[in-house]
């Protein structure tokens, strides 16, 4: 096991969770429940829900030292994302700010694929 692999995980889950449930802590009961609402959607799943779940399967790798978890946090990353552009394609107002939002999204991907592999 990696010693500095399980710190990097702790501190970079640890803090944003106890972020996180500070601030659900400090919320009236109305806006949890518009909380508890948003994070069990299908978009905030298939879009941020996988996206997070790779960068938590990019933080295990090095712990176990098994390649296909890095795998399995590519393909994770890239479904989230291309859903994520389809996503703002299909809901954008303007298609000159979701051009901009979608080469922002695959320049993102191709920073994460290539810093993983």
């Amino acid at each position: 096991m990696n010693i500095d692999a399980i710190v990097r995980l702790v501190l970079m889950l640890g803090i944003p969770a106890f972020m996180m449930w500070r601030g659900y802590k400090k919320m009236s009961e109305e806006e949890r429940n518009d909380v508890k609402t948003d994070f069990t959607s299908k978009r905030f799943i298939s879009t941020i829900g996988l996206v997070a779940l790779s960068l938590l399967f990019f933080l295990l790798e090095p712990i176990f030292e098994m390649t296909w978890l890095k795998m399995i946090g590519a393909v994770f990353l890239s479904i989230g994302i291309m859903v994520s552009i389809v996503l703002t394609w299909v809901d954008a107002p303007s298609k000159r700010k979701a051009v901009l939002k979608i080469i922002t999204l695959l320049i993102a991907l191709s920073i994460m694929l290539w810093a993983n592999y």
